[in-house]
């Protein structure tokens, strides 16, 4: 079994001049699927859920005590829409990248091997002499057949998770911004002057560090389960062709999770730290409710 590896996603067709990816196909039935089944629980909601709508409380009260933990109650219910959706989007994601038929199934497409004989260098051409630069003209227009799968994992495009980095990266300065002012979000990065440039170069960096984390988790997921698939497909012995697979599926499902949580605890951390100590909480703090001091009981004779 031949284990082809695309770092780009393969283009399936094209809108006039845009083309149109196997990945942005799996991301537009991902949100499809989460916007049909989330107005489908909130449809049906009940006071004893059911089992779906247990499932989706869960998920949603511990992102919520995870948000309101880290923000504070006012800010977090503010910022938990984003927080939310982008955990659940990015989990759902990395879950429908292990499943059967994502990458395995599609069409076959010849690809020239051109690149692989211009790679060599001109001391190799000549040591391979005179009778493969003859046949080397011929191989270029042979090539070889290569599967385009119709999905792929969304978060194995770079271009998903840079554009889901740049969102947070524009959230981060709009929520800053407002919560300080521009004069006052120059003064939050500049304090002390000198670490202005590091904070500006920190800011950008947080969209590389984010998209390329995401992006490389996802994708060396993939690679693994391929290598594996390939492996126990080769060995045939007794159950090893349907355990190995299976425990690394479960892998990736912990590790499509994690990372997903630890993209949307970095983006709440990051919001946090632009909007911290701005005039709306010391408005909250001002206008808080003083606490009661409790009174003292009288003992009467019963």
């Amino acid at each position: 079994m031949e284990v082809h590896v695309s770092l780009a996603p393969e283009t399936l067709f094209h809108l006039g001049p845009l083309p149109v990816t196997n990945s942005f196909i799996t991301m537009l039935i991902v949100m499809a699927l989460l916007i049909l089944v989330g107005a489908a629980i909130a449809r049906n909601a009940k006071l004893i859920p059911g089992r779906w709508q247990a499932a989706y409380e869960m998920i949603v009260e511990f992102l919520l005590e995870l948000v309101d933990g880290t923000a504070g109650r006012a800010a977090g219910r503010k910022i938990f829409p984003l927080i939310g959706g982008i955990f659940i989007f990015i989990a759902f994601a990395n879950y429908v990248g292990v499943l059967p038929g994502v990458g395995t199934i599609g069409f076959y497409e010849n690809e020239p091997v051109a690149t692989a004989q211009h790679a060599a260098t001109g001391n190799e051409v000549a040591a391979v002499g005179q009778a493969a630069a003859a046949t080397a003209p011929a191989a270029a227009e042979e090539g070889h057949q290569v599967l385009v799968p119709f999905l792929r994992a969304p978060n194995a495009d770079l271009n998903m998770t840079v554009g889901m980095a740049l969102v947070t990266y524009v959230t981060v300065q709009i929520l800053g911004i407002r919560q300080h002012g521009v004069a006052g979000r120059i003064k939050h990065m500049a304090n002390p002057a000198f670490l202005f440039p590091i904070e500006v170069i920190s800011e950008f960096s947080r969209i590389i560090s984010l998209s390329a984390r995401l992006f490389g988790n996802v994708f060396a997921g993939e690679i693994l389960l391929g290598v594996m698939y390939a492996l126990a497909s080769a060995i045939r012995v007794a159950i090893i062709p349907f355990a190995v697979p299976v425990v690394f599926i479960g892998l990736e499902l912990l590790f499509g999770t994690i990372q997903a949580l630890v993209f949307a605890l970095l983006t709440m951390i990051y919001i946090v730290l632009a909007t911290e100590g701005g005039h709306d909480d010391a408005h909250a703090e001002a206008h808080a409710p003083a606490p009661v001091a409790p009174q003292p009981q009288a003992h009467g004779a019963d």
